[in-house]
């Protein structure tokens, strides 16, 4: 069985991914359906991304925004990444 990534790894990768692969600055729009392939091509379960998410959330690296399915990203997590 595999081991899962802790809360902060997942965040923190989803951070790398938005600024590393997807090129976003601090307050550029993260959208979720974004991640899915790109996520499980690195090996991540869907359940790792959705704690990353609420991670990254609650650490204040991303905003949620209306509709649960967008995030935008501070300068924090822009600087974070």
């Amino acid at each position: 069985m595999a081991t899962l990534a802790t809360p902060e790894q997942c965040a923190r990768e989803i951070l790398a991914i938005s600024v590393w692969h997807f090129g976003l600055l601090a307050g550029d729009i993260v959208h979720s359906k974004n991640f899915l392939t790109l996520w499980s091509q690195r090996g991540y379960r869907l359940a790792e991304f959705n704690v990353g998410l609420h991670y990254a959330v609650d650490s204040g690296w991303l905003e949620l925004l209306p509709g649960a399915n967008s995030y935008r990203l501070t300068k924090s997590g822009f600087t974070d990444a």
